[in-house]
């Protein structure tokens, strides 16, 4: 898994350069959409997804496949 804090701090210019297939978003009640992390394999991204929806909280979290160009 790569955080998008992780990408920034190792000079990464954009996070779609990064070779992933999965991202996991989170939207909150407000409406506003965020990259949390992406995932080179489904299974690690829905264990993600799995932890952040265990903590209850009122945000929706969902992951997306990407394809590659």
């Amino acid at each position: 898994m790569h955080t998008i804090r992780e990408m920034r701090m190792s000079g990464e210019s954009e996070i779609t350069n990064h070779l992933t297939r999965w991202k996991l978003w989170r939207q909150d009640d407000n409406g506003v959409r965020v990259l949390i992390a992406c995932f080179e394999d489904q299974e690690a991204a829905r264990e993600a997804l799995a932890r952040f929806e265990s903590r209850h909280h009122k945000q929706t979290y969902w992951i997306e496949e990407t394809r590659a160009a």
